[in-house]
C-alpha cells in the first residue's frame, strides 16, 4: 500500500539548503507555498529563483508583513530557517533577549495558530540547546503548548551526517500532542573536503568564478610554513599537513614555537609583501603584552573543517588547484545541487548567503525524521519538552531537569 503523500510549506527559507534537503527526503517534492517577511527577500531570492527557473514551480511566495490575512492552507509540515545571529557565538548581537530572536517567535505563532501542521520545525545556533539559549527555547515551548504542541531540541553536527564540516547546530521540532519526539541518531563517516574540491568545473557555469582572485602563494605566512616543511608547491604542503591549517596560527604557534621575531626575520630576508610583515609585527606586539592575537586568515583545506562561515569562503585555499575557492565549490561544500545558482548578476556580492544556510545532507536527515513523526513511526518521550544530543545520545527532560550545560553538547 502506497504511503500517503506528505505536504509541506516553508517560512523564511533564506538561501534554501534546508528546503533542498526536504526535496531530497521527499524524492523531489516541492513546497505547497513559501511564506516570509520582506526583510528576508534578498536572502530568499536564490531559492525562489531556483524553484521558478529550474523546477518551474507555480506556488505562492508571500510576505506576511505585506499580506497578514493570507489564507495559508493546511499542510503536514512547515519548516523555517530564521536568522541565528541572536544566539550565534560569532555575532556581537548574540543574547537570549536579542531582537533577532523575534523571528523564531513570530513564525511559530503564525504557523501554529493559522496552519496547524502536524510538525513545525526549524534550525538555529547550537546555543539554543544550552542554558544560554534556554529563555529562547522556553518561549518557543510556551508558544507550542498554547497551541497543543510538544517540543524537542536536537543538537547535532554536520560531520555526523557525512559532511566535511563540523558545523554544530540545533534543530527544534514542535509536534502536535503531549509527547515530544525522540529522533534517531546519525553517525556517518564525514567526506573529506578535498573530495569536493577535486570535482571538475561545469562548462559555462556562471558560478565558476573565484571568490578571491589573489594568488594564495603571495601570503607570507603560507610561504613561511611551506619553507619550514621544505615544500615548494601547495600540493606538496597539503600532503605534509594532517588537517585544515590556518597558516597564521601554524606559523606563529607551531613552526616558530610562538616566536614571531623568527617569522618576521624570515619574511624580511625573503622579501614577502609588507602587509604580512606588518601583521607579524602586530602579533609580536600582542604576545609581548601577554595578550592573544587574531589568528584567522588564509586556510589550506583538508579533511573536516570547523564550519563554512564568516571569512572562510574568502580565505579558504584549494590546494589541489593552487587557488582560492570558486562560488560553485562553496555551494558544493554546502551540498547545494549543481543546477543551483546565486540569483544575482554579481554572485560575489551574495557569497555570505551560502554560509547562512543548512547543509542539504543534514537537512535531508532531519526531514526524514519529520516524515517519521507525521506517519506515527517515531519514538515518543513521556514529556512535552526534551533536549536531545546526536553527539553523545544524552536526553534531558526539561520539564523536570533543565540543567545541561554548553559543555555537554560542544
Amino acid at each position: 500500500m502506497a504511503k500517503k503523500k506528505i505536504t509541506y510549506a516553508s517560512i523564511v527559507p533564506l538561501i534554501g539548503g534546508e528546503n533542498l534537503g526536504i526535496h531530497q527526503a521527499l524524492d523531489g517534492q516541492l513546497p505547497e507555498y513559501v511564506l516570509s517577511y520582506t526583510p528576508f527577500q534578498h536572502n530568499d531570492k536564490h531559492y525562489i529563483s531556483y524553484l521558478r527557473d529550474q523546477k518551474k514551480w507555480k506556488g505562492d511566495y508571500v510576505f506576511l508583513d505585506e499580506k497578514p490575512d493570507y489564507k495559508a492552507k493546511h499542510v503536514n509540515a512547515v519548516n523555517a530557517v530564521c536568522p541565528c545571529a541572536g544566539l550565534s557565538s560569532l555575532s556581537h548581537q548574540s543574547s537570549s533577549d536579542s531582537a533577532i530572536n523575534k523571528w523564531m517567535y513570530e513564525s511559530a505563532e503564525y504557523v501554529l495558530k493559522n496552519i496547524k501542521p502536524d510538525v513545525f520545525w526549524g534550525e538555529n545556533a547550537p546555543r539554543l540547546s544550552t542554558e544560554k539559549g534556554r529563555p529562547v527555547a522556553d518561549k518557543l515551548y510556551q508558544i507550542g503548548r498554547e497551541n497543543g504542541y510538544s517540543m524537542t531540541l536536537y543538537y547535532t553536527e554536520s560531520r555526523l551526517h557525512g559532511l566535511s564540516q563540523k558545523r554544530p547546530r540545533t534543530f527544534y521540532f514542535l509536534m502536535k500532542g503531549d509527547k515530544a519526539p525522540i529522533l534517531n541518531r546519525f553517525f556517518r563517516e564525514p567526506e573529506p573536503i578535498e573530495a569536493i574540491l577535486e570535482q571538475p568545473a561545469i562548462p559555462n557555469d556562471p558560478m565558476d568564478v573565484l571568490i578571491n582572485d589573489d594568488d594564495p602563494m603571495d601570503c607570507g605566512f603560507l610561504q613561511y610554513c611551506m619553507a619550514m616543511e621544505g615544500t615548494k608547491t601547495l600540493k606538496q604542503f597539503y600532503k605534509k599537513i594532517n588537517q585544515s591549517t590556518v597558516v597564521v596560527r601554524s606559523a606563529i604557534d607551531e613552526y616558530s614555537k610562538r616566536n614571531p621575531e623568527e617569522v618576521i626575520k624570515w619574511m624580511v630576508e625573503n622579501k614577502v609583501q609588507d602587509k604580512y610583515i606588518r601583521r607579524a609585527q602586530g602579533i609580536k606586539g600582542k604576545l609581548d603584552q601577554g595578550l592573544g592575537y587574531w589568528a584567522h586568515g588564509n586556510t589550506v583545506l583538508k579533511g573536516v573543517i570547523p564550519a563554512f562561515v564568516s571569512m572562510i569562503p574568502f580565505c579558504a585555499i584549494n590546494a589541489q588547484k593552487g587557488r582560492f575557492l570558486t562560488v560553485r565549490e562553496a555551494l558544493r561544500i554546502m551540498k547545494m545541487p549543481d543546477d543551483f545558482m546565486l540569483a544575482n548578476e554579481n554572485p560575489l556580492a551574495d557569497v555570505n548567503h551560502i554560509c547562512q544556510n543548512v547543509p542539504v545532507t543534514t537537512a535531508a536527515d532531519m526531514a526524514a525524521e519529520v516524515n517519521r513523526m507525521i506517519r506515527g513511526e517515531i519514538e515518543l518521550a513521556d514529556s512535552t519538552f526534551i533536549r536531545q544530543s546526536n553527539k553523545n545520545g544524552e536526553i534531558n527532560y526539561l520539564e523536570e531537569a533543565p540543567k545541561a550545560t554548553i559543555e555537554s553538547f560542544l
